[in-house]
């Protein structure tokens, strides 16, 4: 009866069953319940034979077998499958089993013949020791001095399973509730605080063991042994490991590592996979891609059996459509498309499903799966693989990104030029690299590119209230779709009396309810989104899957909520592409504006497409050394600075009408009149602030595009006017001098406002300058 898996602990231990008897005992005093004469029943079981109380040896157990046999019913819940328990009881604080479930010994069993020995010792075995030590450690701290150690008692070990070669996962959890310790001397006396230290400390174990060696205790009464299999849980883990080592997604062709553990978790060689990125190229599906070479569908074989022209169409019709596909026997119902159907049948493909995958509402591929094999595809199987949807997105979400910054790359290297009034910079820069390479001086890097003392000018064009108008479009839509949702769950009541789509109804009124034009739903929008996303389209796609005349029904929601062409989409359609008007014709005014103004004197300039556009201008001797600077340059600068943003301020304007939704910009300038330092940083591919005084100028640039009022929650910047601003009155004067100016030429009003504002983080005592622009 008794299995010794090879492990021996190092200290005096023996088997008793005191410390579970008296237990019971405990317990019968305390409880009213049932359970008190069930208590009362295992000690009446026990009463004839006292000798179990002491020293038990372990061949004379098989006489005592009725009573493990009830210590297993006692121990183990009464509605668990006799034939899924991997349980067993031991020797206290070590793995020889006198009794066990006959699923546990199976598995020994098939561990042995696998020698892998169901996980009780490993090729890491100095690992394994350490997790004993562990388990011992967590028991004598926590009963002797309240130290709750880090150990949680659990191990996880694989062996394959001989049924579908794949890899299983268990996890051994060894329970010491009825075993008992008794020191062989007086304990050593120690600092509680300074025991709980080293026991948390990587090097614990020595330690420990110096203090508290295994041989000076002893130990009675009996370990509980249970084995769960892990194997899904293990599966996603391993999952987001691969997807965490490789943020990249980088990987081999097809992601084979994850499509092992995909295997794993529904618990079938059966069933392949294959994850398929949506990879674009100015808009366009690339389909050459090496993520592909494994699919049934679209790869390079799959092409060959069809014109290009079909196959292009297919991808295209999934990327429109994103839905569920699946056929469950191509025999019976195939795909309706002639050429899927005979990529499928030369392909030996008995079963498919192609799943839609997206990341932030966004799709980003598809996992495809397919066998060869009747029957190994079904439902339960792809119910299985759900959890894993979550990772899979972000993993193609991470190989999308990895190809973009790819695409990113190459184009920065070879094709992105330099503006020619810091060209020369580099141009020496990298002469100098290259003379000292060849003269054998070793330098990683070339040296740095910096210009200093030039004066800082910047700018921003920003659509006014672009977060707001965004949720005003959202909750207008929303109005619509649920409109159109309710709608479609009224009809399909009336067709089929289905008694389901009464809650439904219910709950999609009650959303309805909480969404008008001006509601707020920031709170509720991950709730919300859930309901549409993950009840309600699928709902609709189960509940109108093989029935036309429903689908039909339900496609009039499907319709609506495409976001290229569905009415759920409308207002934001709108609004996106009114502000991508507005902001591509300032991106081009800027362009002419940074042509424009070189031909005063060489300045760099550069812009950052937001929800607008900001720029930097830099001027200074150090940038163009070769011609002499003056403060006439930097004065024409700033004069053709204001003179432009009064310009797209009057642009924007008029571009109102040609808008499917109205936005306005606002305009902003910060004056700064000292001049700063700046590097190119090699990393960003752009120049940026140097120095501590600098960087405080970058600051505050960038905390003032919603600056208020000082004791008011108006807004600095306002449509149709320039807010400008500045620390002290000499920094003003030049602008307004400027200001003066173009009022007289009809170009802003003459309703300049002197301003006061509040105190930004780490920035006080800003003041500003407001004046409207003519838009006549």
């Amino acid at each position: 009866m008794g299995e010794d898996t090879g492990f021996k602990l190092q200290a005096d231990t023996h088997l008793s069953f005191k410390p579970f008897l008296d237990y019971v005992r405990l317990r019968l005093q305390e409880e009213n319940s049932i359970k008190k004469e069930i208590y009362q029943m295992v000690l009446d079981k026990f009463s004839p034979y006292p000798e179990l109380e002491g020293e038990v040896e372990l061949d004379t157990l098989p006489k005592y077998k009725h009573l493990l046999d009830l210590l297993h019913v006692v121990l183990t819940s009464v509605v668990e499958d006799e034939t899924k328990i991997y349980w067993a009881l031991c020797s206290p604080m070590t793995p020889l089993v006198f009794y066990g479930s006959d699923p546990f010994y199976q598995m020994l069993d098939l561990a042995n013949t696998h020698d892998c020995e169901c996980g009780l010792e490993d090729e890491d075995y100095e690992e394994f020791i350490k997790s004993k030590q562990e388990l011992f450690y967590n028991y004598i701290l926590k009963k002797f001095y309240g130290i709750q150690f880090r150990a949680n008692g659990n191990i996880v070990r694989s062996m394959p399973d001989p049924v579908t070669g794949l890899t299983r996962h268990f996890s051994l959890n060894v329970n010491t509730s009825f075993v008992d310790a008794t020191p062989k001397k007086p304990l050593p006396k120690v600092d509680v605080e300074l025991m709980r230290n080293q026991a948390m400390a990587d090097n614990a174990m020595p330690v420990l063991h110096e203090i508290l060696p295994i041989d000076m205790f002893t130990f009675s009464g009996f370990s509980i042994l249970t084995i769960s299999d892990v194997t899904p849980q293990y599966a996603l883990e391993s999952i987001r490991d691969n997807i965490t080592k490789n943020k990249s997604g980088a990987e081999n062709r097809g992601f084979p590592q994850i499509v092992q553990s995909l295997k794993e978790l529904v618990g079938s060689n059966d069933v392949e996979f294959n994850i398929l990125p949506l990879i674009k190229v100015n808009g366009k599906v690339v389909d050459d891609l090496s993520a592909y070479c494994q699919s049934i569908l679209f790869s390079c074989d799959a092409q060959k059996q069809v014109n290009g022209g079909l196959f292009h169409s297919m991808i295209e019709k999934f990327v429109e459509h994103p839905k569920l596909v699946y056929y469950s026997d191509i025999e019976i119902e195939g795909p309706t498309s002639k050429e899927a159907a005979k990529i499928m049948h030369n392909a030996g493909v008995s079963s498919f499903a192609l799943l839609p995958v997206f990341y932030n509402k966004k799709l980003v591929g598809a996992i495809e799966v397919f066998s060869k094999i009747k029957g190994a595809l079904n439902e339960k199987v792809l119910a299985t693989m759900e959890p894993a949807r979550e990772l899979l997105a972000q993993l193609l979400e991470n190989t999308i990104t990895a190809f973009d910054d790819e695409i990113e790359a190459v184009t920065k290297e070879k094709f992105t030029s330099l503006q020619p009034s810091v060209q020369w910079k580099f141009n020496e820069v990298a002469w100098h690299y290259l003379q000292k390479r060849k003269d054998g001086v070793a330098q990683q890097e070339p040296e740095e590119i910096s210009f200093e003392n030039v004066y800082p000018l910047y700018g921003a064009v920003d659509v006014r209230n672009s977060t707001i108008e965004r949720n005003a479009a959202l909750n207008k839509d929303l109005v619509v779709q649920f409109d159109v949702l309710l709608s479609v769950l009224q009809q399909l009541k009336k067709h089929t009396g289905f008694g389901l789509l009464d809650e439904k109804i219910y709950a999609a009124k009650q959303w309805a309810e909480k969404v008008s034009p001006n509601a707020s739903l920031f709170n509720q929008e991950v709730k919300l989104n859930d309901f549409l996303e993950n009840d309600m389209v699928p709902f609709l796609i189960k509940f109108t899957d093989k029935q036309p005349e429903l689908f039909a029904i339900a496609e009039t929601y499907f319709n609506a909520i495409d976001e290229r062409t569905g009415i759920a989409y409308q207002n934001r359609r709108a609004l996106e592409a009114s502000m991508t008007t507005v902001i591509s014709s300032v991106n081009n005014y800027f362009d002419l504006f940074r042509n424009e103004i070189q031909q005063a004197y060489p300045c760099y300039f550069e812009k950052f497409r937001t929800d607008g556009v900001e720029y930097d201008i830099y001027i200074g001797q150090s940038i163009t050394p070769g011609r002499p600077y003056s403060d006439i340059y930097l004065k024409n600068l700033r004069l053709m600075q204001l003179s432009s943003m009064a310009a797209v301020t009057k642009y924007t304007h008029a571009l109102l009408p040609e808008l499917a939704t109205p936005v306005e910009t606002t305009q902003l300038i910060f004056i700064h009149s000292h001049p700063i330092d700046i590097r190119f940083r090699p990393d960003e591919k752009r120049f940026d602030v140097e120095g501590a005084y600098n960087i405080r100028y970058h600051i505050i640039k960038k905390r003032i595009d919603k600056v208020h009022l000082k004791d008011s929650s108006e807004r600095l910047t306002q449509p149709q006017k320039i807010a400008l601003v500045y620390f002290n009155q000499k920094e003003a004067d030049e602008y307004i001098s400027y200001i003066r100016y173009l009022q007289g030429e009809g170009v802003l009003h003459n309703d300049l406002e002197f301003l006061e504002l509040e105190e930004v983080q780490g920035v006080s005592e800003l003041k500003a300058l407001r004046v409207g622009v003519n838009l006549g």
